[in-house]
């Protein structure tokens, strides 16, 4: 081998050896290119799952609030939550305290019979998890709620969704009521509301605190479908805590539009019978005329001639209408014919509950289980007697509508209004409510509106309830309750056997 091929084959050697290494450094740096965008495909992967995720859980729970620049800080949150433990929601409402207690303009203090916009007064509107988490957080407005009741000492209060109280929140979208849904047969679930109502535990009303979700409990198990949903919560106004209510949702001319998937309110009609005498106002004088025309044409025909049978189907959902009786009768209800009569109908628009029908609300269950003597009174009354424009004597004179309804009462008593049942409802609501009732009747908020009405006589400390007053007045409620449909049957048994 010459010195040319020794030096060739050395340098072949090396620039060999420098081609390896850098093909292998290529490899190195193109492997961990690689990794790097597994990594960061990987990663993108994950986030891209974790972020679907959430979306899914914000569209099936809508309630749970972001942090952003909409939520607000509500300076009552710590002193409330530590406060005490809750076993219900929390309605936290921030009120300018004039708007609230001035002689002048409060709607608590003086002016409790104002009524539609004058009456309204802004608020913020702060709802929690008995465990603190925020679910509701936007502006909104109030009002009081009831007619005579808004004279009671603790009121009762509607809230009101508006674009100028809150223009990112101009609903409400909280579903405080477990995926409620439309009644018209589409079953579209309403995930948006314009107000709802904050009804209070009072004395000697309700002062067990269950009255109504008892009542409206059994109503939708008796096939009552409109019976409102309640659910129990502890309010506070200002930091200031105001007893033991329940949320309902609102029963106007926006709500039916909600439930019934009505596209504009003005199709609706919707009157109060006795609002007038009860509060010397009727907003609605023009369709209450209408209503009372109808009532007359039924309480002075023949409803067993056809072409009269016609125009009552025509004007009336009369399965409704026995519906309405039957269960107010089976909830042995004091407080019904001759005070909380509302009646509504829709413009025929040609579908569902559209049709130009009166129908009836299920409303003020406050007084239900009234004392057995009374269930037969409101019987008689409910079925003989045609005063305070009742309906029912003159439609059961016809035979086909008489054993419609008496079929409408043996259907309630087997799907709702049967002993285990009952008992087993006041245990549900019993245990939903009792705590935050038994906190209530304890607490400076009893103490401090211990009056039904401003107009009653004061109570002394006598009066006042304790816990074992309130689980008397529970116990009385249900023996009443379960009492009730043995005394109608007897009454069925008696009067139209």
């Amino acid at each position: 081998m010459t010195i040319f091929h020794f030096f060739l084959a050395i340098y072949k050697k090396f620039t060999y050896t420098i081609y390896n290494r850098q093909k292998i450094n290529i490899y190195e740096r193109y492997k961990r290119t690689m990794n790097r965008k597994i990594i960061l495909l990987l990663s993108s992967c994950i986030l891209l799952l974790f972020c679907s995720y959430f979306h899914h859980l914000s569209s099936v729970h809508p309630h749970i609030l972001p942090e952003s620049e909409h939520t607000f800080y509500d300076p009552f949150y710590s002193d409330i939550l530590k406060s005490r433990d809750f076993s219900t929601l929390i309605v936290s409402i921030l009120a300018d305290e004039d708007d609230l207690y001035s002689e002048e303009t409060g709607i608590i203090s003086t002016h409790y019979l104002l009524r539609g916009r004058e009456s309204e007064r802004e608020i913020r509107l702060c709802v929690y998890d008995k465990d603190g988490t925020p679910l509701v957080s936007q502006g909104a407005g109030i009002r009081l709620s009831g007619a005579t009741s808004r004279n009671a000492l603790r009121k009762s209060f509607r809230i009101i969704a508006r674009e100028e109280y809150d223009s990112v929140a101009p609903r409400f979208t909280y579903d405080f009521w477990d995926t409620r849904r439309t009644l018209d047969g589409s079953n579209h679930p309403i995930r948006e509301y314009r107000s709802f109502v904050l009804h209070s535990m009072r004395y000697a009303m309700d002062a067990t605190g269950i009255h109504n979700s008892v009542g409206y409990t059994l109503a939708r198990q008796a096939g009552i479908k409109d019976a409102s949903p309640t659910v129990p919560a502890a309010v506070y106004l200002n930091g200031v805590y105001q007893g033991a209510y329940f949320i309902m949702p609102a029963k106007n001319d926006h709500a039916l539009c909600e439930l019934y998937h009505i596209q504009d309110p003005k199709d609706i009609e919707i009157v109060t019978v006795f609002e007038q005498e009860k509060t010397g106002q009727q907003p609605n004088p023009e369709v209450l005329e209408k209503y009372l025309e109808f009532v007359h044409f039924v309480q002075t025909s023949d409803v067993n001639q056809p072409e009269v049978i016609a125009q009552i189907e025509k004007q009336l959902d009369v399965h409704q209408c026995l519906q309405y009786y039957a269960v107010n009768l089976l909830l042995a209800n004091g407080d019904w014919m001759d005070n909380n009569l509302r009646v509504w109908r829709c413009k025929d628009n040609g579908l569902p509950y559209q049709d130009h029908r009166w129908r009836f609300f299920l409303y003020d269950l406050d007084w239900i289980g009234s004392f057995p003597d009374l269930v037969t009174l409101n019987f008689q009354q409910a079925t003989m007697s045609n005063e305070y424009y009742n309906l029912l004597p003159s439609l059961l004179k016809n035979p086909k509508w008489l054993v419609e309804f008496k079929e409408i009462l043996s259907t309630m008593q087997e799907d709702a209004f049967y002993a285990e049942n009952i008992e087993a409802v006041f245990a549900s609501e019993e245990a939903k409510m009792g705590l935050e009732a038994s906190y209530d009747l304890e607490s400076e908020a009893f103490y401090s509106y211990r009056l039904y009405s401003v107009n009653s006589k004061p109570l002394t400390d006598e009066d006042l309830l304790t816990l074992e007053d309130r689980a008397q007045m529970v116990e009385d409620f249900k023996s009443h309750m379960l009492q009730a449909p043995a005394l109608i049957n007897e009454c069925i048994a008696t009067y139209f056997p």
